[in-house]
This record gives structure tokens, C-alpha cells and sequence, in this order.
């Protein structure tokens, strides 16, 4: 396997379980927010959605 196979199966291996337990232990310092789905582009680059509170000040852009 050369190294352009081996890229391509790393970034077709999914979603690493050490990401989603990161973004699973982020909490919003400013309400009870929930982590959402954690994805992996194409790239291989992870994202996740964090769900906060709809009256939270750091959603709503009124803190830093």
C-alpha cells in the first residue's frame, strides 16, 4: 500500500471516537447546550454541531 492508498483509506475510516468524546465534553459556559452530530468531511476534517439554548447570550453573538 503506498502512501497516497493509505491517506485515502484513513480518510475514509469515519468518524474518530476520540473527537467525539472531545466534542461530547464540550459545555457552553453560558447555558446547558448539547453536542449534535459530530461529521468528517472529505478532507478529513471533523465538525461538530453544538446545540445551545435559544436564549443563550453566546448563540445570540452578545458575548465574545
Amino acid at each position: 500500500m503506498n502512501r497516497q492508498q493509505r491517506r485515502a483509506a484513513a480518510k475514509g475510516a469515519g468518524v474518530d471516537a476520540r473527537v467525539v468524546q472531545y466534542a461530547k465534553s464540550y459545555k457552553c459556559p453560558d447555558c446547558d447546550s448539547d453536542t449534535g452530530e459530530v461529521t468528517r468531511d472529505r478532507f478529513g476534517v471533523h465538525h461538530a454541531t453544538i446545540l445551545h439554548d435559544p436564549t443563550c447570550p453566546r448563540l445570540n453573538g452578545i458575548t465574545p
